[in-house]
């Protein structure tokens, strides 16, 4: 029998961790009233013990959480899901009922969520119901948020880039005259933001939401150039030294006719990138995926690219979304004729590359849009504790 004393109780300390970690968070906070000694576990030392429950979640119990957001502009709050391992519904917490209902979910990050309303940023943890909400900042109008972890820094911070219009001739804006204008960074343990050097993203168009791995967050831009087609980069932000970085994209297809998207995912923590392309009339697709195997020694050949592998042609047109436990998910749009106008429906499902199998996602089919992050409980500390009324 356990007494609450890690010191004098039967079972070996060791033990006592190892069967602890494996407790949803909920349970692990109401144990803080079992003894001092527990209380300074999960409390006052976070960093030993939140880090081993923080990893055996990650490789165990790693949920997809989907937000579901309205494809037209409605005056609805968005809602979640949780998938879990077994590929089934999981009643979720109430994921915006201390937050905003309008909230978008920017980033996931070791079971803290970075939301956006509007121009206000806060980070979320729902399984501690602890929440922190972000001050404001100098940059207004278009930005592209990120959000990470720095091992090495031992903190958490969002980055922002913003985008200004650079061509003040036309009435008109266009995407070739949209480019980065200023960067900052905020962290978690300094509370505050500071302006960050932004220089070489300065010729760039930002064009995708982020991607994150310890350490690094990625995102897609263009650079216009004189010939017809804009040439893609991957920007690549150090969390630790807070630098930017510029890449190559994977090397380009041997036929520069087919047209293609790339999609960036991450991969058992590596950058990777889905090459989608649509074959025929919208008849079906087919999608490469390219893993970065190691981004500090990215050369300009691009040999630290690794093609994973090659699927399809599919008899549907499936769109890569991301990656979660090794497997793909995708989106597939069905159309249908409503009351005189056409209605567009989302269906989710994952590919496992492996086996090929298609299996449909219990998420329901219907005209909004899913945007799929990777959640895992965790006792990472955000802010102050939201108690239930």
């Amino acid at each position: 029998m356990v007494d609450g004393n890690l010191k004098q109780e039967f079972l070996p300390y060791d033990v006592i961790i190892n069967i602890l970690k494996r407790l949803p968070v909920k349970s692990l906070i109401r144990f803080k009233c079992v003894s001092k000694d527990w209380f300074n576990l999960f409390q006052n030392t976070p960093n030993f013990f939140t880090q081993q429950h923080l990893n055996h979640s990650a490789h165990t119990n790693a949920f997809l959480l989907l937000q579901r957001i309205p494809r037209q502009p409605r005056p609805l709050p968005f809602s979640t899901c949780l998938i879990g391992p077994d590929i089934n519904f999981v009643h979720p917490p109430q994921f915006f009922d201390i937050a905003s209902p309008a909230a978008k979910i920017v980033a996931s990050c070791n079971g803290i969520l970075c939301l956006r309303d509007k121009t206000a940023l806060s980070l979320f943890n729902p399984a501690s119901r602890q929440i922190k909400q972000v001050p404001g900042t100098t940059l207004f109008g278009l930005y592209y948020v990120g959000f990470g972890f720095s091992p090495v820094a031992n903190d958490y911070k969002i980055v922002r880039i913003s985008m200004g219009v650079f061509d003040e001739e036309h009435q008109v804006v266009v995407l070739d005259n949209v480019r980065v204008d200023r960067a900052e960074v905020y962290s978690l343990t300094t509370g505050s933001w500071r302006q960050i050097d932004a220089t070489k993203l300065r010729p760039l168009c930002l064009v995708s939401s982020s991607v994150a791995t310890t350490e690094t967050i990625f995102w897609l831009a263009t650079m216009t150039s004189d010939s017809d087609t804009d040439s893609e980069i991957v920007v690549s932000f150090d969390i630790g030294r807070e630098m930017f970085t510029l890449l190559n994209g994977p090397p380009l297809p041997p036929s520069p006719t087919r047209s293609y998207d790339n999609v960036l995912a991450e991969c058992n923590d590596k950058l990777a990138v889905f090459r989608h392309y649509i074959i025929g009339d919208y008849e079906s697709c087919s999608f490469d995926l390219w893993v970065l195997e190691d981004v500090h020694n990215h050369t300009s050949s691009g040999e630290s690219w690794i093609k994973m592998y090659s699927v399809g042609p599919f008899s549907r047109v499936l769109y890569p979304l991301s990656i979660w436990r090794d497997l793909i998910v995708c989106r597939e749009e069905l159309s249908r004729r409503g009351n005189n106008y056409r209605i567009v429906e989302t269906v989710l499902s994952l590919f496992n590359p492996l086996s090929n199998e298609l299996k449909k996602l219990p998420a329901n089919r219907d005209e909004f849009c899913y945007v799929p992050f990777t959640y895992v409980e965790s006792l990472v500390p955000v802010g102050h504790i939201h108690h239930e009324q």
